[in-house]
């Protein structure tokens, strides 16, 4: 299993960009009883067959990590699901993108622990893709958004050290407010 959930958020929103998404857009939502997931993307998508496959641990495409003969993301995440009470679902359009959502019951004792998001919000921004990544982040009716594009823009480029400390400040404070 991962381990933590930001670890599980990284890993599909890495899938997302390695479907060759131009979009994509992070939802969590947490409140006392429940963690709630989405992340869609407009990437290429799968047909229904290779949707069905790509829930199975020893299925990979060969084409992403070309040594790799298992894709242990998605079997992770349902593992997860179901071992905490929670659920997963994905839904997947060739050509049109995918939809990943799960819901994870908090009080669950084999809940993994949340991780850092402040620190996987950075690296998922500053991660080599020209696409755009939307987080909308909720804990207990307190939220904020964030759009790579806009954040790229407004502190010059997220690739120099000065602009990936001045992001990470962004996330830490905003994270430090809605969790306290």
């Amino acid at each position: 299993m991962h381990a933590t959930i930001c670890d599980i958020i990284t890993d599909l929103v890495q899938n997302a960009i390695e479907a060759d998404a131009t979009e994509i857009a992070l939802k969590i939502e947490e409140t006392p009883n429940q963690l709630s997931v989405q992340i869609e993307d407009n990437g290429k998508g799968m047909d229904a067959a290779t949707l069905e496959r790509a829930k199975d641990p020893f299925y990979t495409d060969g084409q992403k990590h070309v040594h790799r003969k298992v894709g242990l993301g998605l079997p992770f995440l349902f593992q997860t699901s179901e071992a905490t009470g929670g659920q997963a679902n994905i839904q997947s359009e060739q050509g049109i993108g995918t939809t990943v959502t799960f819901q994870l019951d908090k009080k669950n004792v084999d809940l993994p622990m949340f991780g850092n998001f402040a620190q996987t919000a950075v690296t998922l921004m500053a991660y080599g893709f020209e696409g755009n990544l939307k987080i909308k982040r909720s804990v207990n009716g307190e939220k904020y958004e964030a759009n790579k594009k806009e954040l790229a823009e407004a502190l010059g480029g997220l690739d120099d050290p000065e602009g990936l400390m001045l992001l990470r400040e962004f996330f830490e404070s905003n994270e430090k407010e809605i969790c306290e």
